[in-house]
C-alpha cells in the first residue's frame, strides 16, 4: 500500500516544505538519501550540540560525544520509517509530546502506519515528514514536508509556542539535510 502525507495527516496545525533538484536520475538521488550518515550534516550537528548533542536526535542510541556520526540518517532520527515506495518516496512519522524538555512517546508500536493513522489520545503531537523525489528533465526534485497535528487545543497553544523557537531550527535542518544530498550527487559516480 503506498502510504503519503495527504493518507496519514490529512489535516494539520503546522506544515513546511523545503526542495532541491539535482542532476541526477531518481535511483541514484534515491541511493544518497537512504546511505547520507549524521556526520555528513554540519549544520544538524551545530543544532544538535546546542540542544545536548547528537545522542538527543539519534534515538536509542548511546552515541557518546562523537559515535553515531556514520549512522544512516533516516534511520537516526526520532521519527521511524512508516512506508517506502523507492526511489519515488520514503515518509516517516513520530506521536510525542514534543514540548516536554525530554519528550515522551505514547505506547504504540512506532513505525505502524495504521497505528498512527488513528492514534487521537489528547496531549499528544503527531509529527509525519517525506522525502519525495520527482524526475525533473535529466534530474530530480528532491522534496520533503513535514506536517505536525495536535491531538487537543491545550497541546496545539503549547506546540505553537514550542514552534516559534524552533521552527527556523528545523528548517535549517531540512536544508542541511537536501544540501548534503545534493552535495553526494554531485560528488558521487552514477
Amino acid at each position: 500500500m503506498h502510504w503519503t502525507l495527504e493518507r496519514l495527516l490529512p489535516t494539520f496545525d503546522k506544515r513546511e516544505h523545503h526542495n532541491r533538484r539535482s542532476d541526477a536520475p531518481p535511483e541514484r538521488v534515491w541511493r544518497e538519501l537512504m546511505d547520507l550518515r549524521v556526520g555528513e550534516l554540519a549544520v544538524t550537528l551545530g543544532l544538535m550540540r546546542v540542544r545536548g548533542g547528537p545522542k538527543t536526535w539519534v534515538s536509542g542510541v548511546d552515541t557518546g560525544a562523537h559515535q553515531g556520526m556514520d549512522l544512516r540518517v533516516l534511520e537516526s532520527m526520532a521519527p521511524r520509517e512508516m512506508a517506502a515506495d523507492p526511489p519515488h518516496e520514503v515518509v516517516l512519522g513520530d506521536i510525542a509530546r514534543y514540548t516536554a524538555l525530554r519528550p515522551t512517546r505514547p505506547d504504540i508500536e512506532r513505525g505502524d502506519p495504521e497505528a498512527f493513522a488513528h492514534f487521537d489520545e489528547a496531549g499528544w503531537s503527531k509529527v509525519v515528514m517525506n522525502f519525495r523525489l520527482t524526475p525533473e528533465g535529466d534530474g530530480t526534485l528532491l522534496s520533503t514536508e513535514t506536517r505536525v497535528l495536535n491531538t487537543d487545543p491545550a497541546t496545539r497553544r503549547a506546540f505553537a509556542l514550542y514552534w516559534g523557537f524552533m521552527r527556523a531550527g528545523s528548517g535549517m535542518i531540512r536544508h542541511d539535510l537536501l544540501r548534503a544530498i545534493a552535495k553526494k550527487v554531485a560528488t558521487t559516480a552514477g
